[in-house]
Protein backbone atom coordinates (compact mmCIF):
# COMPACT_ATOMS: atom_id res chain seq x y z
CA UNK A 1 0.00 0.00 0.00
CA UNK A 2 1.46 3.48 -1.16
CA UNK A 3 1.24 6.08 1.69
CA UNK A 4 1.48 9.25 0.60
CA UNK A 5 2.81 12.73 2.93
CA UNK A 6 0.45 15.53 3.62
CA UNK A 7 1.96 18.35 4.93
CA UNK A 8 -0.29 19.71 7.59
CA UNK A 9 2.29 22.66 8.76
CA UNK A 10 4.32 23.84 11.61
CA UNK A 11 3.50 21.96 15.19
CA UNK A 12 2.82 25.47 16.71
CA UNK A 13 -0.03 25.99 14.42
CA UNK A 14 -1.83 23.25 16.03
CA UNK A 15 -3.47 25.28 19.39
CA UNK A 16 -5.72 23.46 22.15
CA UNK A 17 -9.64 24.14 21.29
CA UNK A 18 -8.94 24.59 17.76
CA UNK A 19 -8.99 22.07 14.90
CA UNK A 20 -7.21 22.28 11.65
CA UNK A 21 -8.44 20.90 8.96
CA UNK A 22 -6.46 19.83 6.16
CA UNK A 23 -7.25 18.88 2.19
CA UNK A 24 -5.97 14.53 1.69
CA UNK A 25 -5.73 12.81 -1.97
CA UNK A 26 -9.13 11.50 -2.47
CA UNK A 27 -9.26 8.08 -1.76
CA UNK A 28 -10.26 4.28 -3.61
CA UNK A 29 -14.00 5.58 -3.82
CA UNK A 30 -12.47 8.79 -5.55
CA UNK A 31 -14.59 11.33 -2.97
CA UNK A 32 -13.08 14.66 -1.49
CA UNK A 33 -11.53 13.73 1.89
CA UNK A 34 -10.28 15.67 4.65
CA UNK A 35 -8.23 15.38 8.18
CA UNK A 36 -8.80 17.05 11.31
CA UNK A 37 -5.93 17.82 13.47
CA UNK A 38 -6.35 18.81 16.46
CA UNK A 39 -4.22 18.57 20.47
CA UNK A 40 -5.37 15.27 22.72
CA UNK A 41 -5.76 16.32 26.18
CA UNK A 42 -1.67 15.85 26.52
CA UNK A 43 -1.00 18.40 24.40
CA UNK A 44 0.25 16.26 21.46
CA UNK A 45 -1.31 16.67 18.24
CA UNK A 46 -3.45 13.82 17.09
CA UNK A 47 -5.47 13.65 13.12
CA UNK A 48 -8.56 11.98 12.40
CA UNK A 49 -10.20 11.37 9.07
CA UNK A 50 -13.09 13.85 8.84
CA UNK A 51 -16.53 10.68 8.30
CA UNK A 52 -18.62 9.87 10.28
CA UNK A 53 -18.61 6.24 11.49
CA UNK A 54 -22.31 6.42 11.18
CA UNK A 55 -22.89 7.30 7.53
CA UNK A 56 -19.34 8.04 5.19
CA UNK A 57 -20.07 11.63 5.46
CA UNK A 58 -18.09 14.52 6.94
CA UNK A 59 -18.47 15.02 10.86
CA UNK A 60 -19.25 18.57 10.57
CA UNK A 61 -21.74 18.27 7.25
CA UNK A 62 -20.14 21.68 6.19
CA UNK A 63 -20.98 23.96 9.17
CA UNK A 64 -16.78 24.23 10.00
CA UNK A 65 -17.94 23.43 13.72
CA UNK A 66 -16.21 20.05 14.49
CA UNK A 67 -16.10 20.32 18.71
CA UNK A 68 -18.50 20.35 21.74
CA UNK A 69 -19.30 23.24 23.26
CA UNK A 70 -17.10 22.74 25.87
CA UNK A 71 -14.14 22.00 23.10
CA UNK A 72 -13.92 18.60 25.19
CA UNK A 73 -15.20 16.58 22.17
CA UNK A 74 -15.54 15.97 18.34
CA UNK A 75 -19.23 16.44 17.46
CA UNK A 76 -20.95 14.73 14.67
CA UNK A 77 -23.51 17.98 12.87
CA UNK A 78 -25.90 15.48 11.65
CA UNK A 79 -25.75 12.76 14.01
CA UNK A 80 -24.75 14.38 17.53
CA UNK A 81 -22.09 11.82 18.11
CA UNK A 82 -19.42 12.71 20.38
CA UNK A 83 -16.10 11.63 20.21
CA UNK A 84 -13.13 11.58 22.23
CA UNK A 85 -10.34 13.82 21.17
CA UNK A 86 -7.27 11.57 22.75
CA UNK A 87 -8.54 8.46 20.22
CA UNK A 88 -11.50 9.27 18.38
CA UNK A 89 -13.43 6.65 19.83
CA UNK A 90 -17.58 7.54 19.43
CA UNK A 91 -19.00 8.11 23.58
CA UNK A 92 -22.53 9.27 22.77
CA UNK A 93 -24.74 8.72 19.65
CA UNK A 94 -25.87 6.10 16.62
CA UNK A 95 -22.04 4.95 16.28
CA UNK A 96 -21.20 4.21 20.04
CA UNK A 97 -17.64 2.33 20.65
CA UNK A 98 -16.61 2.84 16.91
CA UNK A 99 -13.16 5.37 16.61
CA UNK A 100 -12.98 7.69 13.80
CA UNK A 101 -10.27 6.39 11.52
CA UNK A 102 -6.89 7.22 12.27
CA UNK A 103 -4.49 9.02 10.53
CA UNK A 104 -0.87 8.89 11.40
CA UNK A 105 1.44 11.85 12.01
CA UNK A 106 5.12 12.46 11.33
CA UNK A 107 6.80 15.46 12.83
CA UNK A 108 9.66 16.63 10.53
CA UNK A 109 11.90 19.57 12.22
CA UNK A 110 8.74 20.89 13.78
CA UNK A 111 6.58 20.32 10.45
CA UNK A 112 3.85 18.06 11.27
CA UNK A 113 3.16 15.51 8.31
CA UNK A 114 0.35 12.98 7.98
CA UNK A 115 0.78 9.79 6.53
CA UNK A 116 -2.43 8.61 4.22
CA UNK A 117 -3.07 6.01 1.77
Amino acid sequence: MIRTQVRVGARNEVRAGEVLVVALPSGDDKRPREALVLLGQDGEPRAYLNRCRHLPIPIDSGSRRFLTQDGEHLLCGTHGAMFRRDDGMCIAGPCLHLALETLQILEENGVLFLLVH
